[in-house]
């Protein structure tokens, strides 16, 4: 059976396509927006659609921080079927955000309508100035950071803050995590083109008529005050700027008159890092000093109210001569070096029997060479300590090595043992640490 469309009909159907159509593109696209008056702080959006919508069509709403692209909770409140109220809380600086919104294929209630209309809004906040942070501990070099309740224009502010001297602005730059970083503009640093004098009072001013980002200006001229900080100082250097005859484990600390933040502490031709505790800084080496050797000490500190300190001076150890000695460092890999005043004549590697060793000087008080394969020779430090080999094939028993009792061993190549049997002189000097 032929089924036959007069030519009326198939208009009618194309009219009704089209208008479907026309209806489901601007009821899916056409959403308006309206900024509500609300006290700072909030901000509240009232979307308007062409539609009754379901009330979970809510949910499918995203609103983002154009800025940093970070999603913002909200509330929301259903005034009428096609009306939607929502609620942003802005707690935190900068108010008078430019917010992104999108709708997720919302559901309206009439079949086959849905709404993905998007795009962007921004409340507009009365520029107010804040405060400066942290204004009885300003660093004498700076920054001073002057806060705002909302951004101002960063094209503008140069000409409308005055400070004690002649120094330069910048925003803060804020690191979102996964997003990089982005320049705040409700705070700004503001650089003193010269050291302030510490523990003085000094002023910001701030001229009326600042223009912020969201359409408003500064209304009233603005005065703030601060005060700097004492002056950062080093209180005492161990060991003392100049000073010869170093022991070789002498603590080297730097003690300031300020807790410290952060800092670097570097020797030259020593390994080591900085460790910080309140208000010093330690340096924790790798290796003890060498004999006879004059260090320079470099220390870069800032303190907890930003204060920034550089320090040298440099210290000379005790000299040797061409002593030998031993160095033994105890960590996951110990290691045991053979010097002579202050060049290495050969690293070993070894074990220990405990790693419960005296940490310091220790010296030699006897040693015996060995008299066969099976009876190692040995070497006994105070503190009793007992350097010698462990034939192969054989275990630590002393009685069966015919070695003495001592509290613990370190434990060398066969090889290793007796170059330092014949090199190191009786009662030599053994440094662990």
């Amino acid at each position: 059976m032929i089924v036959q469309i007069s030519r009326t009909r198939i208009i009618q159907y194309a009219v009704i396509f089209f208008v479907t159509l026309a209806l489901w593109i601007a009821i899916g696209f056409f959403v308006t927006q309206r900024i509500e008056d609300s006290a700072e702080g909030e901000v509240i959006v009232t979307f308007k659609f062409l539609a009754p919508m379901k009330p979970l069509a809510a949910r499918d709403l995203v609103v983002e921080r154009v800025d940093n692209g970070l999603q913002v909770p909200f509330t929301y409140n259903w005034i009428t079927a096609s009306t939607l109220q929502v609620k942003i809380p802005e707690k935190s600086y900068p108010r008078g955000q430019r917010y992104h919104y999108k709708f997720k294929s919302a559901p309206a209630m009439i079949w086959p309508f849905y709404v993905w209309a998007s795009g962007e809004f921004q409340s507009q906040v009365k520029l107010r100035f804040v405060g400066i942070e942290a204004s009885d501990t300003v660093p004498s070099r700076g920054p001073v950071i002057l806060q705002f309740n909302t951004n101002v224009s960063p094209r503008e502010i140069h000409n409308y803050v005055k400070g004690p001297v002649p120094g330069k602005l910048e925003p803060v730059k804020a690191h979102i995590e996964g997003k990089g970083s982005i320049f705040d503009y409700s705070r700004w640093l503001y650089w003193p083109g010269k050291k302030l004098r510490n523990l003085h009072r000094y002023s910001i001013e701030i001229k009326k008529g600042l223009p912020g980002e969201s359409g408003t200006v500064l209304e009233e001229s603005v005065k703030a005050n601060f005060k700097t900080t004492p002056e950062f100082l080093i209180q005492q250097v161990f060991p003392k700027p100049g000073s010869d005859s170093v022991w070789l484990t002498r603590d080297i600390l730097i003690e300031a008159n300020q807790q410290l933040k952060s800092g670097t502490l570097s020797i030259n031709g020593l390994p080591g890092r900085g460790e910080i505790k309140n208000n010093q800084i330690r340096f924790i080496s790798h290796r003890v000093l060498m004999p006879g050797k004059t260090y320079k000490v470099k220390v870069h500190l800032i303190s907890t109210s930003n204060e920034t300190l550089d320090y040298e001076y440099s210290f000379t150890t005790t000299n040797l001569g061409n002593s030998k000695w031993l160095e033994l460092k105890l960590d996951n890999s110990p290691a045991l070096w053979l010097l002579e005043g202050n060049k290495t004549v050969k690293k070993m590697e070894i074990a220990l029997k405990s790693n419960q060793l005296p940490i310091g000087t220790l010296y030699e008080q006897s040693r015996q060479t060995g008299t066969s394969k099976t009876t190692p020779g040995w070497m006994r430090l105070n503190a009793d300590i007992l350097l010698h080999s462990v034939p192969d094939n054989m275990s630590d028993n002393h009685q069966a090595l015919g070695l003495p009792k001592t509290y613990s061993c370190i434990y060398l190549k066969e090889e290793d043992l007796a170059l330092l049997i014949n090199t190191l002189p009786q009662g030599f000097m053994l440094i662990c640490h």
